[in-house]
C-alpha cells in the first residue's frame, strides 16, 4: 500500500460519519463507467416493463419468504 493511500485512510478515519459516507459515495461514483446514464436508462425501461407485466397479470409473483426459503433449501 502506498504512503499516499495510508495517509488518505488515516485522514478519512478522522472524518465524521456523514463525511465518510459522502466520501464513500464519491469514491463509488468514480468507479462507475462514464456511460452509466445509458445503463440507468436501460434499467428504468426494464423496471417499467416488469411493472406493466405485473399490472396486466402476466407475471407470476413470488413472496420474499418463498424466495428465501427456496434459496436456503438450495444452499443446504
Amino acid at each position: 500500500m502506498s504512503l499516499n493511500l495510508l495517509e488518505l485512510e488515516q485522514k478519512a478515519s478522522q472524518l465524521s460519519a456523514d463525511e465518510r459516507a459522502e466520501f464513500a459515495l464519491f469514491l463509488l461514483e468514480t468507479l462507475e463507467p462514464a456511460d452509466s446514464g445509458d445503463i440507468e436508462k436501460e434499467w428504468q425501461i426494464e423496471a417499467e416493463s416488469r411493472l406493466a407485466e405485473i399490472k396486466r397479470g402476466e407475471a407470476t409473483l413470488v413472496s420474499a419468504d418463498v424466495v428465501f426459503e427456496n434459496l436456503h433449501r438450495r444452499l443446504n
